[in-house]
């Protein structure tokens, strides 16, 4: 029964390097939607500023 603590120690460090790398997705998908989301008005806004211009 000695081995059960590194065991369980070593799940418990698997686990979490696990979830830091599902945060870290989680972090990239929702940054690169709202990049993604954001840049179609900042390029219609360019557009209607190089309009009103002329």
């Amino acid at each position: 029964m000695e081995a059960t603590p590194i065991i369980g120690a070593s799940l418990m460090i698997g686990s979490s390097i696990f979830m830091y790398i599902v945060a870290f997705l989680a972090v990239m998908a929702i940054g690169g939607y709202l990049t993604y989301r954001t840049s179609p008005k900042r390029k219609q806004r360019r557009e209607d500023k190089r309009n009103s211009e002329r």
